[in-house]
């Protein structure tokens, strides 16, 4: 494999909304065929209808039946959904959360059989998917590459990276999904994250608190002294760095996070809200804890400005940048540990003496 040619794998996403607007104007730039060949899930005739719509610049395409076809310098289009699917922008249709589901799966597939190195997903409306075939990105992954709760989303701005304890679910569910184990667990995933996939050497990773004031009165929540703060020493043991809980508005207000190579948030609001504010356009959700790479733009559908050429390709574009370097990140890493030096000992008396690397040496 040329490590420096990586097959990206982009599912199209919902139809209606940004998703073809983000990718054209991301692929018009023609120094990113430089670093990788991109291959779109979805369809040649949708990509041109919005294309045409928003008179966008032309990128040059090229029609495939398998991702093992995909060519350089050109955006690769394998045509996986109905031909007939009507467009039909800033509505939320049942047809649009299907052929996004149908893409998706087609690249989850490629990406099982090694023929796609990584997943860049676009913008879907899970409102829209039918009943039962989808419940979001991360469980799709887990079910086929890991287990239930393996998985960890970071939210990833250049060196400022945000990790969720838990996620989508209601405010009022999560001190009952806060346990030790799954604090413990989630800083050690996030730890081998920051050293595997960004080459942080000793990654110092900070802690928010549940409630507010970091927890320090025991009126204001006990969580603090009962589940976090014991997770995080169940993590020390095994060489993480952490330190906190902090309370989130004045770790955030004050710029302390820049301090931190990671932040694990809590709860979805407690992690988003601070990231957007911070990262504006540009943000990227990163899923690791997984044997594969999947990124994508921290945005939505946006059903509001469809078609009207008002969408910022940036947060794509980073996350594009983003699952190709974590890809070659996790190769160099995978050398640097394949072969590590065998321990070489001095065996007194022996007439095959050995040098000890192991003492010092004036």
């Amino acid at each position: 494999m040329n490590e420096n040619m990586i097959k990206v794998g982009i599912p199209h996403g919902d139809i209606n909304g940004i998703s073809y607007e983000i990718i054209l104007k991301t692929f018009e730039d023609v120094r990113i065929f430089e670093s990788c060949i991109p291959i779109v899930y979805g369809s040649s005739k949708v990509l041109a209808y919005h294309r045409k719509v928003m008179d966008l610049q032309p990128v040059n395409t090229n029609s495939i039946n398998h991702a093992a076809d995909a060519t350089a310098n050109r955006l690769n289009i394998i045509n996986c959904i109905d031909e007939e699917i009507k467009v039909e922008l800033s509505k939320s249709t049942p047809e649009a959360g299907q052929s996004a589901v149908s893409a998706l799966e087609r690249a989850v597939n490629d990406l099982k059989e090694g023929v796609i190195d990584v997943l860049l997903t676009s913008p879907l409306n899970i409102h829209n998917v039918p009943s039962g075939n989808f419940s979001g990105h991360t469980h799709c992954l887990e079910s086929q590459f890991g287990k239930e709760g393996e998985a960890l989303t970071l939210l990833v701005r250049d060196d400022f990276r945000l990790a969720l304890a838990t996620g989508q679910v209601a405010l009022s569910e999560v001190p009952g999904l806060l346990t030790v184990d799954l604090i413990a667990n989630k800083l050690e995933a996030f730890h081998q994250s920051l050293v595997r996939d960004f080459m942080v050497t000793t990654p110092r990773i900070a802690v928010l608190s549940l409630n507010p004031g970091s927890g320090t009165d025991d009126w204001m929540g006990k969580e603090e002294k009962e589940i976090i703060l014991p997770g995080m020493k169940e993590a020390e043991k095994k060489g993480v760095y952490c330190f906190g809980p902090y309370a989130a508005d004045a770790f955030f207000s004050s710029g302390f996070y820049s301090r931190f190579d990671g932040v694990l948030a809590m709860y979805h609001d407690q992690a988003l809200v601070p990231f957007r504010t911070i990262s504006g356009e540009e943000g990227v959700r990163f899923t690791t804890g997984l044997p594969v790479v999947r990124t994508a733009p921290d945005q939505g559908v946006s059903y509001d400005i469809a078609g009207q050429n008002k969408a910022s390709e940036t947060a794509f574009r980073n996350a594009l940048y983003l699952a190709v370097d974590v890809f070659k990140n996790r190769i160099t890493d995978q050398k640097i540990h394949a072969n590590p030096l065998k321990k070489q000992y001095f065996e007194k008396g022996s007439d095959n003496e050995k040098l000890d690397l192991t003492k010092d040496e004036d």
